[in-house]
């Protein structure tokens, strides 16, 4: 769940985000995913709130944007493939909704997955779910068709992925290939003399 899109991009872990002064992004490792729990309960019900619960143990990463000490909001991220990457959860208790907290950490997210070394990206929402929508959209991503061809073939098709992002009926997938890094010039061939 994610709310309004906002241009912020990552930085050092500290941004500015709407009216707020100050949000620390950090890693929840261990017993420390813990402080996630209220915001998944506060941001899901039903098969999500038990799904998110569940995966928060198991994910590859878990992100919060902290306010002072209060844990506002997580994502939750998997790595699927050592090329593939998937937000399975982006959740903001609802005393911060609608400060830019899910972009915030979205944006961490593209971040994260650029630097380990993915070149596709996945994330899910309800097809009712118009912010969460919006916020994929606003970042380059758009809907994965059945059909398409699979992500190792030079498309977005992930269905050979479907059972590990855990979908359900009425979600829509939503993918983003990550254009290739202009060479540095360091890395750049030198032309023989």
């Amino acid at each position: 769940m994610a709310e309004e899109a906002t241009d912020a991009r990552p930085t050092d872990g500290h941004r500015a985000v709407g009216k707020r002064a100050e949000v620390t992004l950090i890693d929840l490792v261990g017993e420390d995913r813990e402080r996630a729990v209220p915001v998944l309960k506060d941001g899901f019900t039903g098969i999500y709130r038990w799904h998110a619960k569940r995966t928060l143990r198991t994910a590859t990463w878990v992100r919060a944007a902290v306010l002072g000490t209060e844990v506002a909001a997580v994502s939750v991220l998997e790595r699927l493939d050592p090329i593939v990457g998937y937000v399975y959860y982006l959740a903001t208790s609802r005393a911060h909704r609608r400060e830019g907290l899910g972009a915030v950490l979205f944006d961490d997210a593209l971040a994260l997955f650029r630097r380990e070394g993915a070149s596709v990206v996945y994330a899910a929402a309800e097809e009712e779910n118009a912010a969460s929508i919006a916020l994929f959209r606003s970042r380059g991503f758009r809907v994965v068709e059945r059909k398409e061809r699979n992500f190792q073939e030079g498309g977005l098709g992930a269905w050979g992925l479907r059972s590990r992002m855990t979908l359900v009926g009425g979600e829509l997938l939503f993918g983003l290939r990550f254009s290739p890094a202009a060479p540095t010039e360091a890395s750049a061939p030198k032309d023989a003399a």
